[in-house]
């Protein structure tokens, strides 16, 4: 195999498993660690919000953190909250079929130059003879949002904050959210940082 043949192997290699990795990634989660947790620790989960969205989610909080060997109780020596909220992405609308268009001018002595021109083709309009690709795409994907906070409940101290995000590419956000659960309880404590995960 020559050098230029090997290259183009190795940078098709390197990009199958880009792409491969980016259809993985369908979240990300951030954490910061203020302090070290006390340890044995007791934790109450509360949500910000009593929907019962919310609700059903702080179920799952509850068994991820018993599932990480954590003791989950009311009372907990560290308060465990957490809000969700989602972010409606921007869409973009490319320009509609059309098939005649007109143009007027002032011409010479009062006159008007007027003309008519009839579009044939165009591969985004759409004209007389196609339907184009125009319409509404998606610019930036709608997503959810999951934010926790660890704080001491006596002194009511930070200890360690994270966030999750996802894209939204069902229409069933509570299962989105609880598929989020896991990477953000891998994180507690701990200062992660742009960690990748996938929802699908």
């Amino acid at each position: 195999m020559t050098h230029a043949k090997a290259f183009s192997a190795t940078v098709l290699v390197v990009g199958l498993l880009a792409s491969s990795l980016a259809a993985a990634a369908d979240g990300m989660v951030n954490s910061i660690s203020f302090t070290a947790l006390p340890s044995p620790v007791s934790i109450e989960v509360r949500a910000f919000d009593d929907s019962d969205a919310d609700l059903a989610l702080k179920t799952e909080f509850e068994a991820a953190l018993t599932s990480a060997g954590y003791t989950v109780r009311d009372g907990g020596k560290l308060v465990f909250s957490f809000e969700t909220r989602d972010e409606i992405g921007a869409w973009s609308t490319t320009d509609r079929r059309h098939i005649l268009s007109f143009e007027s001018r002032g011409g010479q002595g009062g006159n008007e130059n007027n003309k008519a021109r009839i579009n044939v083709y165009d591969s985004q309009s759409g004209g007389l003879i196609n339907k184009g690709s125009g319409g509404t795409s998606i610019a930036t994907p709608s997503s959810y949002r999951i934010e926790a906070f660890l704080e001491d409940r006596a002194s009511g101290k930070t200890l360690w904050q994270a966030w999750a995000i996802a894209d939204l590419r069902q229409p069933d956000g509570a299962s989105l959210t609880r598929k989020m659960v896991p990477a953000i309880i891998q994180s507690v404590g701990k200062t992660v940082r742009q960690k990748t995960f996938s929802l699908y």
